[in-house]
């Protein structure tokens, strides 16, 4: 009996540590994302033909990563909410980018067209602009943090 609880605690105690190396990618439809994550593409990209969807796991992380015909990447974390956005052909919706966000860009860089990629995490937004130019912005105040030409 003694034996047999010894493999079981080994079992429990070596599991985690094994499931902390496991990667792998799967293919999945707009259905078979978090529910948040559909929201926002009926919300901002209720035409965008779907082209790929993918689930990103690592160990027991997730994220989706979502690309659309005109070469829109949307990658969204387990929850659903937003990552990173990056348009190719033209700018992000004007209704996903915080107005204060919005208001720097077109006082500062007004030969800007648009903003053409966005990432998010919980102290940072960084956005990209046509000409290359990355701008970091508080994802709580909004307040410009960095430029990079």
């Amino acid at each position: 009996m003694k034996p047999f609880i010894i493999a079981i605690a080994a079992t429990l105690c070596t599991a985690p540590a094994l499931a902390d190396g496991i990667e792998y990618d799967k293919a999945v439809s707009m259905d078979r994302l978090p529910r948040r994550a559909q929201t926002f593409l009926q919300r901002y990209y209720p035409d965008a033909v779907w082209l790929t969807g993918k689930k990103e796991i690592d160990g027991i992380e997730a994220e989706y990563r979502v690309q659309f015909k005109d070469g829109t990447i949307i990658e969204f974390r387990r929850n659903g909410k937003w990552k990173k956005i990056s348009q190719r052909q033209k700018p992000l919706p004007a209704s996903l980018v915080p107005e204060p966000i919005q208001d720097f860009i077109r006082q500062n860089f007004p030969q800007a067209a648009g903003i053409w990629s966005m990432e998010q995490d919980r102290r940072e937004i960084e956005v990209r602009l046509p000409d290359g130019r990355e701008c970091t912005f508080s994802a709580k105040s909004y307040l410009p943090m960095e430029i990079d030409y």
